[in-house]
């Protein structure tokens, strides 16, 4: 009984620092002050996923080589859908016209990493972008990048990083709206 007991709970360990590979389902939100003057004027928006790869790192543990997070197609989507979204609420109308201003987004860094070893105890993200609005034969361009570290008791649950992939991704998509330049070229007439 006492010989079952450890190959058990030895089996248990184990368990703990296998992590599976996990395709996340990305839902970010963008948090966005109204502005005291709502902008005017009709926006298309398009995504672009400029990396290289679909995955974003490893989760980690003691099979780091085989646990590779990555993102589903719904990717570019989302991240058009919040934006879309934050056009309105700033008061702009979105379309798919091609013969409105064109507000485009491209994701060109989403990492993911945890440190070296078999326990993880934090998980690093960051998401970079760029934003490119043409109106009436002008063009701003922007970039952005976010970084956020969170300690984590043990290995994140997939929840959980969906929800720390999410994090990252609103910020860095907030951060873009929220720019006095960009927003100032969106009210030129």
């Amino acid at each position: 009984m006492k010989k079952t007991s450890l190959i058990l709970l030895a089996a248990l360990a184990l368990a703990g620092c296998a992590l599976s590979p996990q395709e996340v389902d990305v839902n970010p939100r963008i948090a966005v002050e109204k502005p005291v003057k709502p902008l005017r004027g009709t926006v298309s928006v398009t995504v672009y996923d400029e990396r290289l790869s679909r995955s974003l790192g490893h989760r980690g543990g003691v099979y780091s080589n085989t646990n590779a997070i990555t993102t589903n197609d719904r990717l570019t989507l989302a991240i058009r859908s919040a934006v879309e979204l934050g056009l309105r609420e700033m008061g702009l109308t979105v379309t798919e016209s091609e013969d409105v201003s064109q507000f485009q987004v491209y994701l060109d860094d989403l990492e993911y990493k945890v440190p070296e070893g078999s326990y993880i105890t934090q998980v690093n993200l960051k998401a970079k972008v760029r934003v490119s609005v043409v109106k009436g034969g002008q063009r701003f361009e922007g970039v952005y990048s976010s970084e956020i570290s969170e300690r984590v008791p043990k290995a994140p649950s997939d929840e959980k990083n969906e929800e720390l992939i999410d994090k990252v991704l609103s910020d860095v998509l907030s951060r873009a709206l929220a720019d006095p330049g960009l927003t100032g070229f969106l009210k030129q007439a």
